[in-house]
């Protein structure tokens, strides 16, 4: 990595790396002040900052939390040498509170500490690092709610005035007669693989997201559920010009006007990690989901939570051979450009293909999530889509073998 340390318009030192400024080449301080101040929860029990460079984060983040600890992940041996020509470097050195390291094993966190990232030290860290993926999906996602908050509180608090029926009552309410779960998402393979649920509907629970419900129906096959999570109005399309009465599932934060809008029953689905959720749901005992970032993830914590042993997953690509990311007639999908940030991943038959930042952002989650599961089979239908850790592919046959040995 190339660092040059500069003057900036207001006097203060500022860096760049590799051509990309870490701070404001105009007011750098107080640029990194400013970020820190929109960042930061007070009531986080400890922090972890990507990037040390001139310690202008670090000071902002002392200046906030006192003496609350705070692991410093340098991306480079250089940046101690950087640091130590700073003008705060004395100031902050010596804090017992602080500690500067170059080696993530030396990291102790726990999930009461928050992830502070800067977006440049993301963009400046090489993407052949093994932190690299793992540190911008939570980039992401962090993203993703401080851009979406008020539109989350926003459809939380009206979704909660529906006072609709929870996971907990849904549960004691129904009777799932040990049948294999199917969780339907809207990947490219599901336009060769929905005709096989066709044939032993009956003998299947099936839980399909929002935008493959169209999919189904044009098949002439009606899912037990559905699910929707997404807060933004698009989200409505999903449940418009359908001939379906059956269960809704949705997110606490999941659009309002697709969730009262729909005529028949619903659940709401508390997720973990969106406080306003939790509080309700220790309140009232209910059970929190997982949401891992996708309506899919959130459906298949919902089937796991309701005590399915065997789960099919179909369409759940989660990567794509051509360029295609979702199957004809979802309500989702695009169509990919070469020029996008897309990331190599291996298929289920053992060859590379693509996949978005996004979409890897699932497929981590449901490698996490796989990775120590135990007392459930899972199987994935998406031959060309990406491998998931401890999930077996199945074919055609294979599936109608394990749907008749239940």
């Amino acid at each position: 990595m190339m660092f040059e340390i500069g003057l900036a318009r207001d006097g203060h030192q500022t860096l760049t790396v590799d051509g990309i400024h870490i701070y404001s080449k105009y007011k750098p301080i107080d640029h990194a002040e400013a970020f820190i101040e929109k960042e930061l929860d007070l009531n986080a029990e400890g922090y972890f900052l990507l990037g040390l460079g001139l310690g202008y984060h670090l000071k902002a983040i002392i200046n906030k939390v006192k003496c609350k600890k705070i692991f410093v992940l340098c991306v480079d041996e250089q940046e101690h040498k950087i640091f130590s020509n700073s003008t705060i470097s004395r100031q902050i050195l010596n804090l017992s509170n602080v500690h500067i390291v170059y080696n993530p094993k030396d990291i102790k966190l726990n999930n009461n500490y928050q992830m502070i990232i800067p977006n440049a030290w993301i963009q400046v860290l090489n993407k052949s690092n093994p932190l690299y993926n793992f540190l911008a999906d939570i980039k992401i996602k962090q993203e993703s709610y401080s851009n979406q908050k008020k539109l989350l509180d926003e459809n939380f608090s009206n979704n909660i005035r529906l006072n609709d029926k929870n996971l907990k009552h849904y549960l004691s309410e129904t009777k799932r007669d040990n049948k294999i779960a199917c969780l339907v998402s809207s990947g490219p393979s599901l336009n060769e693989t929905k005709t096989w649920i066709k044939n032993v509907r009956e003998q299947l629970y099936i839980l399909c997201v929002g935008s493959a419900l169209k999919v189904l129906l044009k098949e002439g096959i009606k899912p037990d559920a559905v699910i929707i999570s997404d807060p933004k109005k698009n989200i409505i399309q999903q449940l418009e010009g359908i001939n379906f009465d059956g269960v809704l599932f949705y997110l606490s934060t999941a659009n309002y006007e697709a969730t009262s809008n729909y005529s028949y029953t619903r659940y709401i689905l508390f997720q973990s990690g969106y406080k306003k959720a939790e509080e309700i749901a220790k309140q009232n005992n209910i059970p929190l989901v997982e949401t891992g970032g996708s309506v899919a993830t959130t459906g298949f914590s919902t089937l796991k939570f309701l005590g399915f042993d065997t789960i099919v997953l179909f369409g759940q690509d989660l990567g794509f051979k051509e360029n295609k990311t979702h199957a004809t007639f979802s309500t989702s999908g695009r169509t990919v450009s070469k020029m996008e940030n897309l990331i190599k991943v291996i298929s289920n038959k053992g060859e590379e293909i693509y996949t978005t930042p996004n979409l890897h952002s699932y497929l981590m989650w449901f490698n996490s999530i796989m990775k120590y599961s135990t007392g459930m089979r899972v199987y994935n239908t998406a031959l060309d889509g990406a491998e998931i850790h401890n999930v077996e592919v199945i074919n055609e046959k294979q599936f109608y073998k394990l749907v008749h040995s239940k």
